[in-house]
Parts: C-alpha cells; structure tokens; sequence
C-alpha cells in the first residue's frame, strides 16, 4: 500500500474563494522533511501559479512523486457546456502529461438536470469515457464525495459502468459519516475502488484523528483483498482558519496518522 500526502490538508483556504494561501513550492521542503515522498496534489496548487512548470525540478530536487490529481473538472453538462469541458479536458490532460500523474480525481457531477437526469448521467459517462480513452494508462477515479451523484451508491457504480473503460473507477471516502452506513456503502463499492482518501469524524461531524473516529478504517482497511493505494486527505489541526493554520502542527498530525496507516497494514 502507498501511503500519499494530499496537499489539500496543507491549505487552510482550500474551501473559501482564495483558495490557496501560499505557493506548493513554499510547501514541498518542508513535506519532503518530513518523509512524505508519494503526494497526491490539490489542482488549485498548480492551476493558480504563474508558471507550473517550473515546480518540476523542485519535485526533482526534492524527489517527490506527484501520483494523484485532485480535479475539480465539472462533469455535469447542465453546469459545463462543452464547449467548454473540452477545453477544461484538454487543459486537465496536458496537466497529467506535465507531470506524469497516474491517477486523477474527479467529482462524479455536481447533481443531475432535474428535467433530465437520464441524459445526465449517459452525458457523464460519456465524458469519463473520453478522458478515459485519451490516457488509457491513467486512471480516472470518481471520488464518493458527499453532495454529489455519488450520494446514491449505487448511481456512481453505474457512472463508472456507463464509462465503458476498465481505467475507470472509484475514488473511495464515506458520504455519510456513521458506522454502518459507511461499511454498506463499502461493501457495496469496494469492487470498483482503486483509491481511498481517508479522514474521520467525531459523532457530532467534527474532523478527528483517524484511530477515533467513527469510521472503523481497520476493519475497511483490513476487508481489501487486492491492492490499493491511500491518502492522508485532513488531519484535524489543519480545520481552521487561515490565520490560526500552524503548518509545523499540521505536518507533525500527518507524520503520526501516517504511522497509524502502517500499523494497520502490519
């Protein structure tokens, strides 16, 4: 199991308009320093600088492996005309080729057109199907996102049927954070599952350490008879505001919480 750093857990301002509070590159020595090689990257870090390119000798310099985009290409054709997802995809593609990514994360839709959510979802699957038959080597991964299609279950397992590719699946965390129902929603999904983002909750929905939390990782994780990879998405000391963002804190929660992923793998 490779065990990733997203580096949205690096960013306070990930949720508010700003999204990005400092430059990746002011971040990278400071991962690297702390044991954190294989990163799966939030794309506001690299589509909001003035040159990406040139965060590739840092990557290099550093020897870190960026091996998951976290996208946030629209996939719903009622919210993303073509005209446009096409030149977004293409942007996205040119993204992975830059800099080699492996896997990329994407929303399964917003929501469907409540005047035709059929033609939405055949849309969807259309679209994936596209991105995923131009980079056949990359894998394309719906993440089971709350408020999104994947609310349904079962809904995001026929997005990625629809899809029509085998480098098309899921990008696993629960929807609902409660223990059962995040164990059927695992049992139900764990087929098409190629990645998992984990994080936790206390009852009343605040981000916890992962060991106490509601989510019994050991069990989901201990459950996976084949492969599969994992990122340490939030660490609770990183939920905060902009000012209050301690990045030395937030690393050194992430060095234990990784510690954690290994004990469980052994």
């Amino acid at each position: 199991m490779n065990i990733l750093l997203h580096t949205i857990a690096l960013e306070p301002a990930r949720w508010t308009p700003q999204r990005v509070s400092r430059p990746l590159s002011e971040l990278l020595p400071t991962v690297a320093g702390a044991g954190f090689y294989k990163l799966e990257i939030f794309e506001p870090h690299l589509a909001m600088l003035p040159d990406e390119p040139a965060l590739i000798p840092i990557f290099e310099r550093y020897h870190l492996v960026p091996m998951v985009l976290s996208s946030y290409l629209e996939l719903s054709p009622h919210l993303n005309p073509e005209a446009a997802f096409e030149t977004q995809a293409a942007e996205l593609l040119a993204r992975v080729d830059r800099f080699g990514f492996g896997k990329v994360r994407l929303f399964p839709g917003s929501g469907p057109d409540p005047a035709n959510t059929g033609a939405t979802i055949a849309q969807i699957g259309r679209r994936l199907g596209f991105l995923a038959g131009q980079r056949p080597e990359v894998e394309f991964l719906l993440e089971t996102h709350d408020g999104s299609l994947a609310d349904s279950p079962g809904l995001v397992i026929e997005l990625v049927r629809t899809s029509g590719r085998p480098n098309v699946g899921l990008l696993w965390q629960p929807t609902i954070f409660e223990p059962r129902a995040a164990m059927a929603q695992w049992e139900m999904q764990k087929p098409f599952v190629r990645h998992v983002h984990l994080q936790n909750r206390t009852p009343d929905g605040r981000f916890s350490r992962l060991e106490s939390g509601v989510i019994d990782w050991e069990a989901i994780l201990g459950s996976v008879e084949f492969q599969v990879d994992v990122s340490l998405e939030f660490v609770p000391s990183g939920i905060c505001e902009v000012e209050a963002f301690d990045l030395t804190t937030v690393v050194q929660e992430a060095v234990e919480e990784f510690g954690y992923v290994v004990k469980l793998e052994s």
